[in-house]
């Protein structure tokens, strides 16, 4: 068992470097080699103003994804905390996107918007085991052919469930936001790409109870 999972963090340094390797390459390639042995790393979440990076990873024994956070830790910012989360907090830079309904930016992976209170996380499944594993095949069937499903985390803020996936046009990994429109029907977006999809890409009805 690999030393970053059993102590949950370690500190790495970017060394070398060159203008062929711009320093976000550099640090995203140290992380994955320092998390090889514990974490497949997936690819770039998001990042802050203040230079924390954090990625997408899949353990590697259980197979659950979790978020790599590379705080700077050194004067001159090569040098970084590296953490193992395993639920998304404020702390997790999140992927750039807007409220679907006032258009103002969003930060984080809290539940409302801050200018409008619009809901933006609904997932009232979440819980259920098997309305779950429904919804995430639902989301599955409708991203087939845009966007390879990664998998799912849980957030601290608001018990929102975030599902993760790769682009397939351009690799890039998003999140995907799951908004419960009534009682009965889902419509999928993304939150990095929200204005790419104007209109919800699918909608799920889960099954009636019976």
């Amino acid at each position: 068992m690999g030393v970053l999972r059993d102590s949950g963090s370690g500190r790495v340094s970017l060394t070398g470097g060159s203008a062929a390797t711009p320093p976000r390459d550099q640090l995203e390639e140290t992380v994955r080699d320092t998390a090889a042995g514990d974490f497949e790393v997936l690819g770039e979440i998001g990042r802050s103003a203040d230079g924390t990076v954090a990625y997408l990873a899949r353990d590697r024994a259980s197979g659950s994804l979790v978020a790599l956070r590379a705080t700077p830790s050194g004067t001159t910012r090569n040098e970084y905390l590296l953490e193992v989360v395993k639920r998304l907090d404020d702390k997790v830079p999140a992927p750039p996107s807007t409220c679907p309904r006032c258009n103002a930016a969003l930060r984080g992976w809290d539940r409302f918007c801050t200018a409008c209170g619009f809901n933006l996380w609904s997932d009232r499944s979440a819980g259920r085991q098997r309305g779950k594993t429904e919804l995430l095949q639902a989301v599955k069937e409708a991203t087939q052919g845009k966007f390879e499903i990664l998998g799912e985390m849980s957030s601290v803020m608001g018990g929102v469930v975030v599902y993760f996936a790769r682009d397939l046009s351009t690799g890039k990994v998003e999140a995907l936001r799951l908004q419960q429109d009534n009682d009965r029907e889902y419509s999928i977006g993304l939150t990095g790409v929200l204005k790419r999809f104007a209109e919800p890409i699918a909608t799920y009805r889960p099954p009636s109870a019976p």
